[in-house]
């Protein structure tokens, strides 16, 4: 009797956390929905190409700035979170290790903008895009999704997209104003995740202590490979709208980012899923094999039932769903083809991503590495050779392609370990 109600207790705090965590991941997913429409409006799908670049170029930064934090920082603090005293350092030789990290991304960043000729054509959109990396910097969401504390996790989530939303209205007013949006989402970023941190410092007494530098080396050297091939995914995520700009111009490229916007917003929400899992993932996986796998079956597979329904709704809805982000007439039934060819993706990528989280439950960072760095590569190539010769509709091809295959690559590496260990 004891045992069945702890675990109906159990079940309802996870349901009042995925509520509370959804609540802010909701505001994450629409906040983009509202402000493109005006931005096409003013800025024209040109400048929202040059946004979008701009973006991406934060979020491949991003990547450095994480430095594995989000997979095993969020990993070490779920499983030590009843140690007040692992958690403290473990903070602070992270956020030590990303403030060495920032200083030579900006270095790196600021020799591009200034000696590129495609960073340097619009290096106002990449130096107001540098605020965004900075926010990231500073963002603590990783140590709450460790902790499983997901009021503030979506504290952060809406109080920057409400001050990013507020930002575009009121100050984005004419074509030229496009330097400006990722100023606003860095600048949303960063006043929430500073209110964030200062209630983690207060929590745990965070300061520097003897050993820091060292400590932050060694996660420098633990979590390079990791980081590594995280920065190679970046590129299959990211890198696209930069070849699309180079290749086909900053009109094509806004085409672009109009429906990626959408496809992005299944990844956000999978992403957004993966991370209100992983730790209890990593924990029930660490305490028993057999019942972790079976735990994260059950709820993934709930969750791709979600997934098929929204998609087969866009389908049904491309036209309307494109009317809404001021596509033009003669342009519609072209966009609707590229539209409906990137409503593919999020069928493959929800299984991807599942998967992906578990190998890092498993342990198996190495082969995941592999596979990212082997994977990203060959999907550059196949990225800039479809978008050459077969038009936008390449980018969204190239990218159903590597997700196949990537799944393919996941279950050859996960079923001899699962076998082995039931």
């Amino acid at each position: 009797m004891f045992k069945s109600h702890y675990l109906n207790l159990s079940q309802h705090n996870r349901i009042k956390n995925f509520i509370i965590y959804g609540v802010g991941q909701v505001v994450n997913l629409v906040s983009p929905l509202l402000v493109m429409p005006y931005l096409v409006a003013i800025c024209e799908k040109e400048g929202l190409g040059k946004i979008g670049v701009g973006f991406s170029f934060a979020l491949i930064l991003n990547v450095w700035v994480d430095y594995g934090s989000y997979i095993n920082g969020t990993k070490e603090i779920a499983i030590n979170r009843n140690n007040p005293e692992i958690i403290r350092r473990k903070i602070v030789s992270i956020y030590v290790m990303k403030l060495f990290l920032l200083v030579i991304l900006l270095f790196i960043s600021f020799l591009l903008i200034h000696f590129v000729p495609f960073f340097n054509k619009e290096q106002a959109v990449f130096f107001f895009s540098l605020s965004y990396v900075l926010g990231q910097l500073i963002n603590p969401t990783w140590v709450f999704q460790g902790l499983e504390n997901y009021k503030w996790i979506s504290f952060i989530n809406i109080i920057s997209k409400i001050i990013y939303v507020i930002g575009v209205f009121v100050f984005i007013t004419k074509k030229e104003d496009y330097i400006f949006a990722n100023a606003f989402l860095g600048f949303g970023l960063i006043i929430s995740s500073v209110i964030g941190l200062i209630f983690l410092i207060k929590k745990y007494d965070l300061r520097l202590y003897q050993n820091v530098s060292q400590d932050a080396l060694i996660l420098l050297k633990q979590d390079f490979y990791l980081t590594f091939s995280q920065f190679f995914l970046s590129f299959y995520q990211y890198l696209p709208i930069m070849i699309i700009s180079y290749v086909g111009g900053n009109n094509m490229a806004g085409q672009y980012r109009i429906i990626d916007q959408i496809v992005m917003i299944f990844r956000t929400y999978l992403q957004m899923f993966f991370n209100f899992m992983y730790a209890d993932v990593c924990l029930q996986i660490h305490k028993n094999l057999k019942n972790g796998i079976s735990h994260w079956l059950r709820y993934y597979g709930l969750n791709y039932g979600v997934v098929l329904l929204l998609l087969v709704v866009a389908f049904v809805f491309t036209e309307q769903i494109l009317l809404y982000f001021n596509i033009r007439l003669n342009e519609l039934d072209l966009m609707t083809l590229f539209f409906r060819i990137g409503l593919i993706i999020p069928i493959f990528m929800s299984i991807s991503i599942a998967l992906k989280q578990l190998l890092f439950a498993l342990d198996r960072n190495k082969e995941y590495i592999n596979i990212t760095i082997g994977s990203s590569i060959f999907s550059l190539l196949v990225f800039f050779l479809l978008i050459k010769n077969i038009g936008l509709q390449g980018a969204f091809i190239a990218t159903i392609i590597i997700e196949i295959m990537v799944i393919i690559l996941y279950c050859i590496v996960l079923k001899p370990i699962i076998r082995l260990k039931k």
